[in-house]
């Protein structure tokens, strides 16, 4: 039985987030972060769980990797949805428009990597979101803090992306000894400038400025 696969966006946006917040240490994570298995879609769960292991050993850097890396992976996703589809999302009615690009994001998280699902229940602008099979959730001892923080970057900057406002808040974590991920999505909160992100490349690995 093949190893479970590593989706592109995820593998090249956490290289990316790797190469800007931590430079020094790129050629180190690269040993299992490999450029060439990224282009390929070859990098398998196994190489990516390592590199996850030891940013968790990194103390705080590891929330802002994977913040980051959460963020381009929304940006590079939303960008390949055809523009048609773009479209009629944002200019559907808002309460359709939350469940609409629910729907979507859960399409988005099963591409990430095998195994993993997207579930959610909405009421009143508010949205509970389960994630099962969160590979930065594979612990062997319970982590102290939630580590679903790329969930809650990505979930947030995909909301913007349809301009719908999110807040994310980490409820529980299957690291923490839960039985899994859960996150509260507030999009009753007020709009708010958006600093522009960089969208990653997912075979050049080279970011790009996004487009306004």
């Amino acid at each position: 039985m093949s190893e479970p696969k590593i989706g592109r966006a995820l593998a090249s946006s956490l290289h990316q987030a790797i190469n800007e917040l931590m430079p020094t240490r790129v050629e180190f994570y690269e040993n299992w972060l490999t450029p060439g298995r990224i282009r390929q879609g070859t990098l398998g769960r196994a190489r990516l769980g390592a590199v996850i292991s030891f940013l968790r050993q990194e103390g705080e850097t590891y929330e802002a990797v994977v913040r980051r890396a959460g963020r381009y992976t929304a940006n590079w996703t939303a960008e390949t949805i055809p523009s048609v589809e773009r479209g009629l999302l944002r200019r559907l009615p808002r309460r359709l428009r939350i469940r609409a690009v629910l729907r979507t994001a859960g399409r988005l998280v099963r591409h990430l990597h095998e195994g993993s699902q997207l579930d959610s229940m909405v009421r009143r602008g508010t949205a509970v979101v389960e994630i099962d099979g969160s590979v930065f959730c594979d612990v062997r001892e319970r982590a102290a803090a939630p580590l679903c923080g790329f969930y809650a970057a990505l979930l947030e900057r995909y909301f913007e992306f349809f301009d719908l406002p999110c807040s994310a808040e980490l409820l529980r974590c299957r690291g923490t000894g839960e039985p899994s991920c859960e996150l509260l999505l507030d999009t009753t909160v007020g709009p708010a400038p958006v600093a522009p992100d960089l969208v990653v490349d997912p075979i050049g690995l080279e970011p790009t400025d996004e487009g306004a």
